[in-house]
């Protein structure tokens, strides 16, 4: 386990997925972070790379030739190696090696760092591609889970997102099929708000799934007048924004998740270099993606 801190907060990461696995504020002595809990989920904040979410029949094809890779792809399950580390920051890498191949016939580099400026936790990510020759298509996702209630003040119910740029009276999300799996549609629908700008959390919301969120978000605060505390969320240069819980369990946690990259739409094995919203990087290009926490 990495540790970085400051006089505000204490922040654990995994070295297993590069994970984020605490934030611990010193001032409240509480953390911000699910506790990871079975029970509901396993996880905490796991990185989504090189797929999110599912591919039909977890298969897809390069130039005809099928591979197949697990829902939200591989780097969660990896070790990452940890290139350098200071009071306030860690940086962490993983690249292209024969297990990863076998399942994504790439070369890659992906590097991920954790900065901590007073109150705020910046994630920066760095994808390489390797090759001379070779697009590399790829999607990348946060999945950070949040304890809801913030410190035990309140309940699920009694917190609400609200969104910068201001929203009206409805969100466009993306249509989730109906089936076993998360696949989309291909097509949007809106989800109304209660109020404006504002979008109150209650359980029945996400008895469906997830809620892919297709407007251009530059942050999000997760709050309740039953708590001074709150977490906001800087994702501007994520084109999605995911909301997920555990369905039809009352967990008390909520994920706010920035994608760039998207389920497979419901249907046929598809091509990488076809999926909708992947990134398709040139050779030897690099894209830098990041966000940032604010914890109130």
């Amino acid at each position: 386990m990495i540790t970085i801190e400051n006089e505000y907060l204490t922040i654990h990461i995994k070295e297993k997925g590069a994970e984020l696995a605490k934030v611990y504020t010193k001032l409240d002595a509480f953390d911000y972070l699910w506790t990871g809990d079975s029970q509901y989920w396993g996880r905490q904040a796991p990185v989504l790379f090189p797929i999110i979410g599912k591919l039909n029949e977890d298969t897809y094809t390069i130039e005809e030739k099928e591979y197949t890779m697990s829902q939200h792809g591989f780097a969660r399950e990896f070790d990452f190696e940890l290139v350098s580390q200071s009071d306030k920051q860690a940086l962490f890498s993983l690249s292209a090696n024969e297990q990863t191949k076998k399942m994504y016939p790439f070369d890659f580099n992906l590097q991920i760092t954790y900065l901590l400026e007073g109150k705020n936790l910046t994630v920066h990510y760095s994808v390489e591609n390797l090759s001379e020759t070779i697009k590399l298509p790829f999607a990348l996702g946060a999945h950070p889970g949040f304890n809801v209630p913030l410190n035990h003040n309140g309940t699920f119910s009694d917190y609400q997102l609200a969104f910068e740029p201001a929203l009206k009276n409805s969100i466009s999300v993306l249509n989730i099929d109906d089936g076993p799996f998360p696949f989309i549609t291909g097509n949007n629908k809106p989800l109304a708000l209660t109020k404006e700008n504002v979008l109150e959390l209650d359980y029945p919301t996400f008895d469906n799934g997830l809620i892919i969120i297709d407007e251009d978000i530059a942050r999000v605060t997760l709050s309740s007048p039953l708590s001074k505390h709150s977490i906001t969320l800087e994702v501007s240069e994520f084109p999605y924004l995911t909301l997920w819980t555990v369905e039809n369990k009352q967990a008390p946690f909520l994920c706010i998740e920035p994608f760039y990259g998207l389920p497979d739409q419901v249907g046929k094995v598809g091509d990488l270099y076809d999926k909708k919203g992947n990134c398709i990087l040139a050779p030897l290009d690099t894209k830098k993606l990041h966000f940032s926490m604010t914890f109130e």
